[in-house]
């Protein structure tokens, strides 16, 4: 068995990259997050995991209320993997042999993997090795996590009040009252952030996807952004980053 050697967590902070669960049930949100990760990795997986031992990890239960509770990655060995816990963290909710999903950060990558938990140990998840790894390359910009309100106008004419999840200089997500929402459709979203600015901009919507509540949808959106306007974002972006600099707590 392979174990930990130091506490370092890997350099990406995985509750800016994934996308928020807010409020979903583990169906819904293992199917967002199936489209995410396409590749399976083609080395075996014991010895892929093996060389990220101490990186940093979130682990999804099948609880809906459940943001994803950070971890990492404590030893590997040819049958189970063992992830470490917090000594303060809630965890007991996890029952037998239910599936759990496991993300892990590594360098420019994020890697996934579904498996069922075994038991406790102390502060120590025991679960069952995997027979496939998924991977994604970790976008240039991590999504950083805000709550400020946003107007949206839809081309019809539409207006309405929604909420920022998350956003970086080339994409918006956010909540919104559920209306028929295609690929591609075009928006003009107007919102602002503290100190940071404002900004109104053109949007394309990549992805809509009705919550369990039923009368609200999480929206991503790609920013349709002129010269001048891809700057002040950037001027935002980091803005935000700096006034959230410290914080790695997951919010949904």
């Amino acid at each position: 068995m392979k174990h930990m050697v130091s506490s370092e967590s890997a350099a990406n902070n995985l509750s800016l990259i994934l996308p928020p669960r807010a409020g979903q049930k583990f169906r819904e949100y293992l199917e967002v997050i199936e489209r995410i990760f396409q590749e399976i990795v083609q080395e075996d997986p014991i010895t892929l995991l093996g060389a990220m031992l101490t990186h940093e990890v979130i682990v999804f239960s099948a609880v809906e209320a459940d943001s994803g509770q950070m971890c990492s990655l404590y030893a590997v060995s040819s049958s189970t993997i063992s992830l470490k816990f917090g000594a303060t963290q809630n965890r007991r909710y996890i029952k037998d042999n239910e599936r759990i999903m496991v993300i892990i950060g590594s360098g420019n990558n994020i890697y996934a993997f579904f498996a069922k938990f075994l038991y406790w140990s102390d502060n120590i998840m025991m679960v069952a090795a995997p027979l496939a790894v998924y991977n994604r390359s970790v976008r240039k910009y991590s999504r950083i996590n805000i709550s400020d309100p946003l107007k949206i106008s839809c081309k019809d004419g539409l207006h309405l009040e929604g909420e920022i999840a998350d956003f970086s200089p080339t994409g918006i997500r956010f909540i919104m009252p559920t209306i028929k929402v295609m690929k591609r459709d075009t928006m003009l979203l107007e919102f602002a952030s503290g100190d940071c600015g404002a900004c109104e901009t053109l949007v394309q919507v990549t992805r809509s996807q009705r919550l369990s509540t039923g009368t609200r949808s999480q929206v991503a959106v790609r920013m349709l952004l002129t010269g001048m306007m891809k700057n002040k974002m950037e001027y935002m972006y980091w803005c935000c980053r700096k006034v959230q600099s410290g914080s790695a707590q997951l919010r949904y």
